[in-house]
Order: C-alpha cells, then structure tokens, then sequence
C-alpha cells in the first residue's frame, strides 16, 4: 500500500526555490533518506511530505489525501517529528493534547510515548517522537533525525513507512537498506 507520493513537489519563497522538484513513493515498512543542500532546505521538504506546508507546485498525497486539498486528513495520517525542540508548554500539556487530536485514551497515549522514550532517551527529540508516535501511523516523517533513530523506530513501528530529511550537500548513496534521493537547489 502506497502511504506517501510526492509527484514533483517544490517550495519557492520570494522568487527562490528552496526544494528543487522532487518525486517519490513510499509503501508500508519502506524507508527513504532525502538529502538537501541545506538545514532550510530539508526542513521544508520534511514538512511537505507530512502536510505542514504545502508545495508550491506539485503534488503530496498521504495515503489516498491530497496535502493541498485534504490537509487535515492527511496530517491525521502522519507522524512528524521535527528538529526543532518544543519551546513552551509542557509534555504532559502536549500529550493531553495529542491525545485529544487522535481521540485516545490518555493512558494508552502516555503508554506509547513512554515506550518511544525509553526506547530513545529523555532528549527533546525522544519527546518530539514520543508526542508524534503516540497515534497508529503507516506514515513516520523524521527532520534531520539523529544516528540510529530510524532503526530504532523501524523497531518499534515495523509497518510504518519512515522518511527522513538529512543535510548532505551533493549526495546521494543508499543508506543500510534506505532508498536515498536528493533535491538540491
């Protein structure tokens, strides 16, 4: 099953494209490392493909959703785990929250984000995880994840198709068993 498409995605602010045109299909279980010349670049990619900002022109579609046309399905679809840490609030906040989105029970909530945890430490992207896979997903969208946290939530989540945006200027290799694309600009 086909959980993620992006058919010719890009991002243009002011004039400058920031994501070259990208195509890509992800299936359940499968993983993918896109490579951008950049930080900006590869925070931006990370976040078409989980419906945060939208392409410029192109396409993503998250399961059977159109990201433009569908947004708020299609982000029910995903788990995004940004780089950045959370500034305000707290987890337990946070969770209450996610919990409510997802329409869990809190316990089961806390029970999934403490499994990520334990599994990934107490740092703030462990939590950004936590907080993201607390919910059943086939889509997981990591920006600029640190070594081993694929594999690990590839453990954890064996069905979730995984994507990763990674900062590697003029790269492109297959990673431990990963399909490897770049879109620099």
């Amino acid at each position: 099953m086909t959980v993620l498409r992006i058919l010719r995605a890009n991002f243009v602010r002011a004039g400058e494209e920031l994501v070259a045109p990208f195509d890509l299909e992800l299936r359940c279980g499968e993983r993918a490392t896109h490579f951008s010349a950049d930080a900006r670049a590869a925070a931006l990619s990370a976040r078409i493909a989980a419906a945060v900002v939208k392409p410029t022109t192109g396409t993503a579609y998250i399961g059977d959703f159109d990201t433009h046309l569908q947004a708020a399905q299609a982000k029910r679809c995903v788990a995004f785990v940004s780089a950045s840490a959370r500034e305000s609030g707290t987890f337990a906040l946070a969770l209450d929250f996610y919990a409510a989105a997802f329409r869990l029970d809190r316990a089961e909530a806390l029970r999934r984000a403490n499994e990520v945890i334990s599994a990934l430490g107490a740092g703030a992207y462990a939590r950004n995880a936590a907080l993201a896979l607390c919910h059943d997903t086939s889509l997981i969208v990591l920006e600029r994840p640190a070594p081993g946290v694929v594999e690990t939530l590839a453990l954890l989540r064996p069905r979730a198709a995984i994507l990763c945006s990674h900062v590697a200027p003029g790269r492109l290799e297959t990673l431990a068993g990963e399909r490897a694309f770049e879109a620099l600009r």
